[in-house]
């Protein structure tokens, strides 16, 4: 049995940080002197080329798939990864100044920068300029759909107008040192705002999946949608998105599982210990715009599996089950219990940009959510025959014809197609808001022990479906109110 040194784990999973800058009080400071000197409109294209990599996750331990399994939850979890398994009001201790906040706050100040400065760099032509903007444009919205679902409230129409959100930030200026909470509405406001100005400019062939195309921004636009609840907005976009996802000078698209996992396959050859040899994201055909996370503990800390229900969701053929492990890494002879499964052959990465399935998913739930049942289960089917034998992906016909049923088909293969990935974290805010589908959030986590019994379990308050602001930020900037 292997365990692992929580300070081997930490190292591992924040070994990137090496690269950035000590953090003070300003967490826009992205260098030393609070300047990024550039001058050319090349400078201004490498500034986008360093926005690639994101290195924080605590959203993973908290999507209700997820149970954790003693002795390696404690042996093996950060302190961070158990405060957001716990639901904990507090994820991050005070000393902790390497937070997703930071980075995606950083990122913001070097967007900010571009587009305010790119179209009076030297040396680019207007429409090099007019791209480079688009991209920036798309960067900040990326960022701050990820800061709005960390820590505002989830998105409700009646009260997005008041609700806290997080700071609105539209400046490169590193001086500044007061800032306030934008309500949800504002953020989402900007988002769209940012999206469906730069889609009109941006390039529309992908070349390079950390650089954003016109594909990605539209399938952002419509996630975006989504999440306010605006199906019938979110759609077109989706629809556009698939349109153009065909415009590539590199393989983008759905993977058929069957024909990748038969011998020669690009998941091939599986390892006995690491599983389906599917790590390296970026020549993987799935991700249409890179934004990485190190997701090492879904299968190296050993700790974190899905719970009983969530592998009960899969049926017998489905080749995503080859993805899932029923040992511990390194253990062979003593299983999980309870049938629980841990997530391997990911090489501890995962894409939180966009994701090609992510894209066709939401397509079906917006179909079904508008009542074009044909529609979503045309798209599901073609879907899953990508994901299982022909024989399994068909829509039962009871399931079908019923549009509560259909939609909660849909959420169920959201959490089947990403489980372990974080998106289910994101899925359960905008569902616990959601007047039809909010019984479908599970507010319980449960540590077992390797026996299958129960260690403790823990509950979930609808107030920490948003994470408290970073404590070192809060208590530097008295002006951002943490949510109680």
């Amino acid at each position: 049995m292997i365990y692992l040194d929580k300070k081997i784990l930490l190292a591992l999973s924040l070994v990137a940080t090496l690269v950035l800058p000590a953090c003070r009080k300003d967490f826009l400071e992205v260098v030393p002197k609070g300047k990024l000197v550039a001058t050319n409109t090349s400078d201004y294209d490498q500034l986008l080329n360093s926005m690639t990599l994101t290195l924080l996750y605590p959203h993973i331990e908290s999507g209700d798939e997820a149970a954790c399994v003693e002795p390696y939850f404690s042996g093996n979890a950060a302190a961070f990864q158990q405060n957001a398994f716990h639901w904990a009001d507090d994820i991050w201790l005070a000393s902790d100044q390497q937070t997703e906040w930071t980075l995606l706050m950083r990122w913001v100040y070097q967007c900010n920068k571009i587009i305010n400065e790119v179209a009076n760099s030297a040396g680019g032509s207007e429409t090099q300029k007019k791209s480079i903007l688009a991209e920036a444009l798309v960067s900040r919205a990326w960022c701050y759909f990820m800061m709005i679902n960390y820590y505002g409230q989830p998105y409700n129409a009646a009260t997005a107008a008041t609700d806290a959100g997080v700071p609105k930030i539209l400046t490169a200026d590193v001086t500044e040192t007061k800032f306030s909470r934008a309500t949800v509405k504002e953020i989402y406001d900007l988002i769209v705002s940012d999206l469906t100005l730069a889609i009109p400019d941006l390039p529309v062939t992908l070349t390079n999946r950390t650089r954003s195309t016109r594909a990605a921004a539209e399938a952002m636009l419509g996630k975006t949608y989504v999440f306010m609840g605006q199906f019938d907005k979110a759609l077109p976009q989706l629809n556009a998105a698939i349109t153009h996802i065909s415009n590539s000078s590199i393989p983008v698209g759905l993977y058929d599982f069957q024909k990748e996992l038969a011998p020669g396959g690009s998941f091939t050859p599986v390892n006995p210990y690491t599983g389906p040899a599917r790590g390296n994201l970026n020549i993987d055909q799935e991700v249409l715009f890179l934004k990485r996370i190190l997701n090492l503990d879904t299968y190296y800390g050993s700790f974190i599996v899905l719970t009983p229900a969530t592998v009960a969701l899969y049926t017998t053929g489905d080749y995503r089950r080859q993805f899932l492990t029923g040992n511990p890494l390194g253990e062979f002879t003593k299983p999980y219990p309870n049938g629980m499964m841990a997530v391997w052959g990911s090489g501890g990465a995962t894409n939180v940009g966009v994701s090609v399935p992510d894209v066709y998913l939401l397509q079906a739930e917006c179909k079904s959510r508008l009542n074009d049942l044909p529609g979503a289960v045309a798209d599901l089917e073609a879907f899953r025959r990508m994901r299982m034998p022909v024989a399994e992906a068909s829509i039962p016909a009871n399931i079908a014809g019923d549009q509560v049923a259909l939609t909660k088909f849909v959420l169920d293969e959201r959490i089947r197609e990403f489980p372990l990935q974080g998106y289910r974290w994101f899925d359960m805010r905008r569902l616990s808001v959601d007047p039809v589908y909010k019984s479908t959030v599970n507010y319980t986590h449960t540590l077992y022990d390797m026996s299958g019994a129960v260690v403790k379990t823990f509950t979930l308050r609808s107030q920490r479906l948003t994470f408290r602001i970073p404590l070192y930020i809060a208590q530097q900037n008295p002006d951002l109110p943490q949510i109680p």
